[in-house]
């Protein structure tokens, strides 16, 4: 497989989208941005947001071409992240070039941040990287020290602009290109496009000398760090704030700031991107490229190694009368379909597996008999809330055998028997600690990550623990995917009481996958990343015998920010669409951010506001309309509306979202709405499909094709509904 492409990073100051419209506006809404720091917080250095996204489209002088991407190799939101607080770090996400794996990236990361960490010990006083690799991404906590020393040297970016010549001219005396790259910089900001024009065609200049002073936009922005973290006792930025109080425009304002400070940022741009290479990037990346004769490394320089780094996105949760709106009771009287042999995961905050509406009646034995009680149909549950805890080359940092390595191996090992449904008994402790240690040596060596050593570290038993699950949503999104409550009080001969609470697939098999944790109630995309990719050692793992997990449910949400990642090709989506590719049919809600109350209290419908991962292509990204009367109510009105933000249909279906009944945690039930609720349906829908006509088994791109051919068009604008309502007895007569 070729290497990903991420899509551009877009940024834009866009003050129209911010709902910002003429200079009164922007005056208003950046003297509200800019906060003066009270006396009892800590020295800090907040850089505002936009003058980050000026400087990364080349907006730092009057008369300049505005610019909507930028290629640093290094995403917008993470700049603005660090500019929030430059002192606090930042968790990020990084996807490496094609050739290097993750360990590999990992190693490298680790080991050169940790020695540098080291040798800076009175500005970072812990040495713990927290540098964590699965089989696509690193996730680490990094400082901006670690971007500009470590992580910035091993981009593509920097290869491409050829800024490793830097670190060789330095040092010598006479003009050197660090000198070069200082003049433009300065020329530049101070609005000297001529000597700026001609700073890039000196004398004799090579190929990689243009290329170096190009890089010139993205070095002044480093500048505008350094001096802004130079002494956090003094704001770099009074007088721009004055400027903008007294009623000057932000453009005006930001220009004459930067004409005032062109010297300065030049100077820090110069010292930082000069600085020599940290001795452990060197070797580390060095040993690594020793056994990648195709990556090419020049001596006493780090190799190209990052793709792109991310934030490291926060998910959230997206908030029976509905079978008979999408026909799932009609289609099982009519083909009598059993799911049994079909196992989804649902991917959410935890399922309340010894819920009554989770037993599976009717369960025989070898002999015949019934099983009583019967067994939970949640087949098992994995939580992937402290993952980047288990895969951590923090488990590196003392010898193999130390003491302190054992004390590292065990907090963690106390950290994981504190998870919801955890029975920690001497016997998992023993194994859990046993793993770790072998973990830990697996990274050290930059072995691919083992699931099979993991996965008794993220498996949780006990179902009488359910009231400790951080929310009731995993438990209703389950349950109107498979819920069979029945009055166990009145039995019928055959053994099963009257239907309290039915979902689609009353008999199918579940997979509980957690990835909200408990504190935050949020989800890291990490964690996400996580799931998805166990789900496919699952598959991997079943071999001959099929699928283990037939389909996924994704009822999470995370908002796509159109300027730092094309739309589709974010991490998470990338993720989705690989799973697909691998025989899973993957279903997620569109989000709920179709309305919003920012237009005089009043609110607006919003397009293009589908969320990720519906955004990714394979996905069936299912928004929500009315449990009874959809021709009537048509489309929520909180449903995330498309198109995408490349122009393509989105949602592909829709599905009741509104007040639906399923069951919750305390052996209750209750109402919910929102596209979580809805794209459950059609994951119901799908597995039916599958369950009625095994030869689709393994080929999602073609249940897709189905469901969305035979939904039921209300008569909607397609950017609203998609293909229509989702019509489970017209797909399975369909086929």
């Amino acid at each position: 497989m070729g290497p990903t492409d991420y899509g551009p990073d877009r940024s834009s100051r866009d003050w129209h989208r911010r709902g910002i419209s003429g200079d009164s506006a922007a005056h208003a809404r950046c003297v509200l941005r800019f906060r003066r720091r009270p006396r009892s917080e800590p020295p800090m250095a907040h850089i505002p947001g936009f003058v980050v996204e000026y400087f990364l489209l080349g907006r730092t002088r009057r008369g300049a071409v505005q610019r909507f991407t930028q290629d640093g190799g290094i995403s917008t939101d993470v700049w603005l992240a660090f500019a929030r607080d430059t002192t606090r770090s930042v968790r990020v996400l990084v996807a490496p070039v094609h050739g290097v794996t993750t360990v590999d990236l990992a190693f490298v990361l680790h080991n050169a941040i940790a020695a540098d960490r080291r040798k800076w010990k009175t500005r970072h006083k812990r040495q713990s990287t927290t540098v964590s690799p699965l089989e696509n991404f690193v996730a680490a906590w990094l400082y901006f020290d670690d971007v500009m020393r470590v992580a910035l040297p091993l981009t593509s970016w920097w290869h491409r602009k050829g800024l490793f010549a830097l670190q060789r001219t330095a040092f010598q005396s006479g003009t050197s290109l660090d000198e070069a790259l200082e003049h433009v910089i300065r020329a530049r900001l101070a609005g000297d496009v001529d000597t700026a024009r001609a700073s890039f065609e000196p004398q004799g200049a090579s190929a990689l000398d243009r290329r170096i002073l190009e890089a010139a936009p993205l070095a002044a922005l480093i500048g505008v760090f350094r001096l802004a973290t130079a002494d956090p006792e003094v704001d770099v930025f009074e007088s721009l704030r004055a400027d903008i109080s007294d009623g000057r425009s932000v453009d005006d304002a930001f220009a004459a700031w930067v004409e005032a400070h062109a010297e300065a940022i030049a100077r820090h741009a110069r010292t930082e991107l000069s600085l020599q290479y940290e001795g452990a990037l060197i070797e580390a990346s060095g040993s690594v490229c020793a056994t990648r004769a195709k990556l090419e490394q020049a001596p006493n320089e780090p190799a190209e190694m990052i793709q792109r780094m991310f934030l490291d996105r926060q998910a959230t949760l997206s908030e029976t009368e509905g079978l008979r709106t999408i026909k799932a009771d009609a289609a099982s009287r009519v083909f009598d379909v059993s799911c049994t042999a079909i196992n989804w995961a649902v991917i959410d905050s935890g399922i309340a597996a010894g819920h009554p509406a989770f037993l599976e009646h009717g369960k025989r034995d070898r002999d015949g008999r019934r099983v009583d009680p019967p067994p939970s149909r949640v087949r098992c549950s994995y939580d992937f809330t402290r993952i980047e805890r288990i895969r951590n080359f923090d488990l590196t940092l003392d010898a193999d055998g130390s003491a302190a390595r054992k004390r590292a191996i065990a907090d963690v090992v106390e950290e994981l028997a504190a998870l919801p449904g955890r029975a920690a008994t001497p016997e998992w402790k023993q194994t859990a600690t046993a793993n770790l240690a072998t973990i830990a040596r697996q990274l050290e060596q930059r072995i691919p990550p083992d699931w099979a050593l993991i996965e008794p570290l993220i498996r949780v038993h006990d179902p009488a623990n359910a009231d400790a699950l951080v929310s009731d949503h995993g438990t209703h999104v389950a349950g109107i995917l498979g819920a069979d409550w029945r009055d166990a009080a009145n039995p019928g001969p055959d053994g099963r009481g009257a239907v309290l609470l039915q979902g689609v697939c009353p008999d199918i098999g579940i997979v509980d996958l957690r990835v909200i944790h408990p504190l935050s109630r949020t989800s890291s995309e990490f964690a996400l990343l996580a799931a998805l990719e166990f789900v496919q050692f699952m598959n991997t793992r079943s071999g001959a015998s099929g699928l283990a997990v037939h389909g996924v449910n994704v009822s999470l949400s995370i908002p796509h920010d159109v300027r730092n990642y094309g739309c589709g090709a974010t991490p998470v989506c990338v993720a989705c669409n690989r799973l697909s590719s691998s025989g899973v049919v993957v279903v997620a809600a569109a989000g709920n951010r179709g309305w919003n109350e920012q237009d005089a209290g009043f609110g607006n419908f919003v397009y293009c506001s589908i969320t990720d991962p519906g955004n990714a292509q394979e996905v069936i990204t299912v928004g929500s309309t009315h449990r009874l009367r959809p021709h009537s109510f048509g489309v929520s009105y909180f449903s995330s509306r498309g198109p995408t933000g490349d122009g393509r249909l989105k949602p592909d279906l829709v599905a009741p979202g509104e007040q639906i009944r399923g069951p919750v945690r305390g052996g209750a039930d209750d109402e919910l709405d929102g596209t979580s609720m809805a794209s459950p349906f059609v994951s119901g829908a799908a597995a039916m499909l599958l369950a009625r006509h095994r030869e689709l088994l393994g080929n999602p791109v073609r249940v897709k094709q189905i469901l969305c051919a035979t939904a039921t068009d209300l008569g909607r604008e397609r950017y609203f509904q998609g293909h229509g309502l989702v019509d489970v007895l017209r797909a399975l007569q369909s086929v």
